[in-house]
């Protein structure tokens, strides 16, 4: 039993040039959603990746329940968002779970030293060594960004993925690599980088924390997907890219401890699951 909540704006330009009255529906709306949060009603509200449509999400209750919930809205009542309540049909939101959907935490102990772990997570050289078939940057004006050099803030990454042999949703093999592009969203050298992820619907974040006295780190992943009316791809994100990260720090972990890489290199890669 769950539902979501979808919320359109009335009037068009709302966003764009707001009335008085209006901004304060919208601050009475923030601060009634926070306490459906608070009250463990909602796991997540927010903007669809479009910006066109809120998506409030409960977890516990029925289509009617989270539907007489929202018309206590301030901004419902008031009319500037309408507001239309689903049931939440997919097999594992619905199952009333209070586990996290929209992402997961991974963490794995390493041993190396931070600059090492830090060149194989924010250098393009470095993740084609153990995560990525092949990895492009530029500066934000379209120049290559060094290979070898750290990654930063507003530089554009593009992730090629060793996918030939690898088997979609639908059961389909695929026959080619495929690519994506993202921004780094945010660099604390050598500790933290965040990048985006699913072209910017998204991000993963890397967290590298030294033990100095024994010899390793600790890097901690961390991936997020935004609010998004895209439930499938929320459920894809999740099981597929827990599984997937799984294998990848465990490359890592290999390489950077025996120099090993475990991906498949041979030409026939399917239904492999070391891709």
């Amino acid at each position: 039993m769950a539902a979501i909540a979808f919320l359109r704006p009335v009037r068009p330009n709302f966003h764009r040039d707001p009335s008085i009255d209006e901004l304060g529906a919208l601050g009475k709306h923030l601060a009634f959603l926070q306490g459906l949060v608070s009250a463990g009603h909602v796991v997540m509200a927010g903007p669809s990746e479009d910006g066109a449509l809120g998506v409030v999400v409960f977890p516990h209750d029925s289509a009617t329940q989270a539907e007489e919930r929202m018309r206590e809205d301030p901004a419902v009542a008031a009319g500037v968002f309408t507001c239309e309540v689903q049931a939440w049909r997919m097999s594992l939101f619905g199952t009333g779970s209070t586990r996290d959907w929209f992402g997961f935490t991974q963490v794995i102990h390493i041993r190396t030293d931070a600059v090492n772990a830090w060149r194989m997570l924010a250098t393009c050289d470095g993740l084609e060594r153990w995560f990525l078939a092949k990895a492009d940057a530029w500066t934000h004006d379209g120049r290559q960004w060094p290979r070898d050099v750290s990654l930063e803030h507003g530089a554009k990454l593009r992730m090629t993925w060793m996918c030939v042999g690898a088997c979609d949703e639908r059961g389909v093999f695929s026959t080619e690599e495929q690519s994506e592009d993202n921004d780094v969203l945010r660099t604390e050298a050598p500790h933290r980088i965040r990048l985006g992820w699913y072209s910017g619907k998204g991000w993963v974040e890397f967290r590298v924390t030294p033990h100095l006295a024994d010899g390793r780190v600790t890097i901690e992943l961390e991936q997020r997907m935004h609010p998004s009316s895209d439930f499938r791809q929320l459920e894809q994100a999740y099981i597929g890219c827990r599984e997937g990260w799984a294998f990848y720090l465990t490359n890592l972990k290999s390489v950077l401890e025996h120099g090993t890489d475990l991906r498949e290199r041979t030409p026939d890669r399917k239904g492999i699951i070391n891709l």
